[in-house]
């Protein structure tokens, strides 16, 4: 009965337009904005922004305003209006940050005093932050170059001065590194699962009802275990589906990402790809049979709207709030959501060894699907909830 309902359900969810394009948009559109994201940061964490402040008496100190310009911050004056200033012909932002040197610096520097500099910007900005920083930086080099002189001046050895000489090596490989920034993928990719399944998910329950199909349905012959646990496969395959197109996407776009120009490296082959599709295979029935819950426990279809958008943040709020909470525990390896997201996460670092908690969590994950299944077939008996009364 089940196969025969399934085929209905089936049917009925590729006539629909909007279910099908849904699924789409989920498997496609969140890998290439991950890619996106990625290239950008990227390129934009390669780059040296030029930086252009006010510098006063600029004069008194030549050495510091050449180490400026080696780390590409321009002497100018600060516009009266806004940030924007033009500049042989073209148009620059300002970053309001002004540097001034007292008048008696050069006196004070050739006595061994220290040399007043002052420093205006507003520190509260989260947009200067950075520039105040290479600012200060430049600054700090240069008194520790003066400092140095100074001693060498004296007959004493710079070297005296430090006092632990840290040897630091970074054991990490090019895989491990990119596992930080590539960590989001995971998050993703269970994202677009969550994603795709939801009009399906809607329009199956909610949607039903509102078409006087549902009731219709269960007045035959038919058990409402079955009758939900069709439509749970249907779901749940709409949501794998999305996440299958996914993954396979995100093999095409992720040799794209410009990775190597930050010492990283990420290999997506067959083997993590298929993987990764087994890791995800039960989520995709958990966000089903969730939604489902959610959307015949609605009143209406606006309702069943409005509450299935907060389903869709649950690959994100959970991990997140772990992640906060710093809260440990070997039973959360084997919850839904964060198995899958931890056994991807551990896949892309290359340290997915042990194959318990993946297991685990697969059979973890489609208990609970069990059990969802059940109480909104068992919730299917009460007319309130066929009815949405």
């Amino acid at each position: 009965m089940i196969k025969a309902l399934f085929k209905k359900e089936f049917i009925d969810t590729i006539r629909d337009k909007r279910s099908v394009f849904a699924a789409l948009f989920g498997a496609l559109f969140t890998p290439l904005l991950f890619a996106a994201m990625m290239t950008f940061n990227i390129e934009k964490a390669r780059s040296v922004d030029d930086i252009y402040i006010e510098i006063n008496n600029a004069e008194l100190a030549p050495q510091i305003v050449e180490l400026l310009n080696r780390e590409n911050i321009y002497n100018a004056p600060t516009p009266e209006k806004g940030k924007t200033f033009e500049l042989d012909g073209e148009k620059h932002e300002h970053s309001k940050i002004t540097l001034t040197f007292d008048e008696d610096f050069d006196a004070q520097l050739s006595n061994g005093q220290p040399a007043l500099v002052t420093l205006n910007a507003d520190y509260s900005d989260q947009e200067r932050s950075a520039s105040i920083r290479r600012v200060k930086r430049v600054l700090e080099q240069y008194e520790g170059a003066v400092v140095n002189m100074r001693l060498i001046a004296r007959g004493v050895s710079p070297v005296l001065t430090n006092v632990v000489d840290l040897d630091e090596q970074d054991t990490s490989t090019p895989g491990s590194k990119s596992a930080i920034i590539l960590g989001m993928l995971g998050v993703f990719i269970l994202f677009s699962v969550f994603v795709s399944s939801t009009n399906v998910a809607i329009d199956c329950s909610a949607g039903e009802r509102e078409r006087n199909s549902l009731e219709l349905l269960l007045m035959q012959p038919v058990s409402t275990f079955d009758v939900v646990a069709s439509k749970t496969i249907n779901t749940g395959l709409f949501g794998l589906f999305a996440g299958t197109l996914s993954i396979a996407l995100t093999a095409v776009v992720v040799p794209f990402i410009p990775l190597h120009k930050i010492g990283m490296a990420f290999n997506f082959d067959l083997e993590v790809a298929l993987t990764m599709w087994v890791i995800i295979f039960p989520l995709a029935f958990f966000a089903a049979a969730f939604q489902l819950v959610t959307t015949f426990h609605a009143k209406s279809f606006k309702e069943a709207q409005t509450y299935i958008q907060y389903t869709i943040m649950l690959p994100l709020i959970v991990p997140m709030a772990l992640e906060f909470s710093k809260y440990k525990h070997a039973a959360l390896d084997y919850l839904p959501i964060v198995a899958q997201q931890q056994a991807i996460s551990k896949l892309i670092r290359g340290e997915l060894t042990d194959l318990t908690p993946v297991i685990g969590g697969f059979v973890v994950t489609l208990l609970f699907v069990y059990g969802l299944v059940l109480f909104t077939s068992k919730s299917l008996r009460s007319e309130k909830v066929v009815l949405g009364l």
